[in-house]
């Protein structure tokens, strides 16, 4: 009997529409893709001079990136698919001359279509001329090296370098910019209505220590031409030693100290094996600070102190007194964790309610004739709980403890854990009962 034509089409059909289904299934068939097209364009200064070495970045919509680097003419191409794009512009590895030493611009906003042709145009600049010095005086630093003293700063202001898209704030820098003989270095910055803090880097050795200072500048408007000079105070030496309620040398602190003003900047050092450090500062007000970090659970806690804390003073430095830093006793915060019916819940610990915030302890007298020190601290156990559900941790006192949390890993990615409310008075040594939930 032969096969109506009518069945084999039928048949034919539904194969074919059962391909189609599988391609669209796979990808393979859909909405056609964005074309694609040749972006040619130049980066230039606002004077027309050609800027070799630029990187050129163009993102359309949400794919890849593509990058290309502009040649000896400034110009650039790149094959792309059209629609919107964000355009990213770095500076070329050497610097250039009347430019910022780095530089980079984001994110500025275009639409690319068919033969797109973009020309960038960078912001006018300004000359900052730098003088470093030391102190007041005329003496001049030479080799001193500048850079932007916070990289949170170091915006410019905003402006529109693609024609036809939005403003955006340029980021600079000047590292690498050194001054010569005379003290002397002259900068190109981006405009800047607030030009942010520069930083004078150099190293003075007196008595074979060598100390290497960061003076900072002012904050400057540069939307024009301007002079700055960065002072770099007279240092005293200043030594001392910090040592633990027992009076014994405490080994390994963090010794931080800032000039009033900020003149030198953080200089630091860390306390010897007897607890001595011996540093250098500007002589007068100085914010000094004492710090101790050991939170690791295979780190031996370090003895009669806290965990982890900071202690801080607004002081003063003279160069002939050292400081004797006694830190305050401990006091200890004794947990018993224990199940709801009671009974004892083994290796808990205690640890910071929220993350690596520290808690103000009660502030306390630690140097003689200098003000109260402000004592912070993190809320860390010294060790797991036992077989009575005991654990502990040692702390500087406090009228009104901050929260904390103790919590147990019960397996399978599970925790059990609780927040103990802020307030727990800790002016001797205390003792809870902390009632662990179930995972």
């Amino acid at each position: 009997m032969s096969r109506s034509p009518w069945r084999s089409l039928r048949r034919t059909s539904a194969v074919t529409a059962l391909a189609v289904a599988g391609l669209l299934a796979s990808g393979l068939v859909g909405t056609a893709e964005a074309a694609r097209t040749t972006v040619t364009g130049t980066v230039k200064t606002d004077a027309g001079t050609p800027v070799a070495g630029v990187k050129v970045s163009i993102k359309v919509g949400s794919r890849k990136a593509v990058t290309t680097t502009t040649n000896a003419s400034g110009a650039f191409s790149a094959n792309v698919r059209t629609g919107n794009a964000k355009i990213g512009l770095v500076s070329p590895g050497a610097p250039v001359a009347d430019l910022p030493q780095s530089w980079r611009f984001k994110r500025i906003a275009t639409s690319i279509s068919n033969n797109q042709v973009l020309k960038f145009s960078l912001p006018p600049t300004s000359n900052v001329a730098v003088t470093v010095r030391r102190s007041m005086s005329t003496t001049p630093i030479p080799g001193a090296a500048i850079t932007q003293c916070l990289a949170s700063t170091s915006s410019a202001d905003r402006y529109a370098v693609l024609a036809g898209s939005t403003k955006v704030a340029p980021r600079q820098n000047f590292t690498g910019a050194v001054t010569d003989a005379d003290g002397q270095v002259t900068l190109s910055s981006f405009k800047d209505s607030s030009l942010g803090r520069l930083c004078a880097g150099f190293v003075q050795t007196d008595g074979g220590a060598t100390t290497t200072y960061a003076a900072r500048g002012p904050i400057k408007d540069a939307t024009t031409d301007i002079a700055m000079n960065i002072y770099a105070p007279v240092v005293v030496p200043q030594e001392g030693v910090v040592q633990d309620s027992t009076a014994s040398g405490a080994e390994g602190m963090k010794v931080a100290l800032r000039s009033a003003g900020g003149q030198v900047d953080s200089v630091s050092t860390v306390t010897s094996s007897t607890g001595d450090f011996l540093t250098e500062i500007a002589e007068g007000s100085v914010f000094a600070r004492f710090s101790s970090r050991s939170v690791s659970g295979t780190t031996a806690p370090p003895a009669n102190m806290p965990r982890s804390f900071k202690a801080t003073i607004d002081g003063t430095a003279d160069g002939l007194t050292p400081w004797v830093v006694q830190l305050p006793a401990t006091v200890t915060l004794t947990v018993e964790v224990v199940n709801a019916d009671g009974s004892p819940v083994k290796n808990a610990v205690i640890r910071p309610a929220s993350g690596g915030v520290l808690d103000a302890a009660d502030p306390a007298a630690l140097v003689a004739d200098q003000p109260d020190a402000q004592l912070s601290q993190l809320i860390y156990g010294d060790a797991l709980s036992d077989e009575a559900g005991m654990t502990s941790a040692r702390l500087f006192p406090d009228s009104a403890l901050g929260a904390f949390k103790v919590t147990k890993n019960a397996g399978g990615g599970k925790t059990r854990s609780i927040v103990v409310a802020a307030g727990t008075v800790l002016t001797s040594s205390t003792q809870i009962t902390v009632v662990l939930p179930p995972a």
